[in-house]
């Protein structure tokens, strides 16, 4: 059941990157920095958060297999 909180995760870190309103609530608001370094920082979170739900799906299929 450990690949449902990665998916979990996937998404949330998928939502940061991609929701402006989610974004401003969470980070933005705490974190002051330039523009070109919270653009750097989604792009990271958009990967990461990609990575994690294949992760998931990689997960949800090795225990399918057993």
């Amino acid at each position: 059941m450990y690949y449902w909180l990665t998916f979990v995760l996937g998404i949330v870190f998928l939502t940061l990157s991609i929701s402006n309103p989610f974004y401003n609530l969470t980070i933005k608001k705490y974190l002051k920095l330039a523009f070109i370094f919270h653009v750097i920082f989604r792009v990271f979170l958009l990967i990461i958060g990609i990575l994690m739900v294949f992760l998931g799906l990689y997960f949800e299929s090795m225990v399918n297999n057993v």
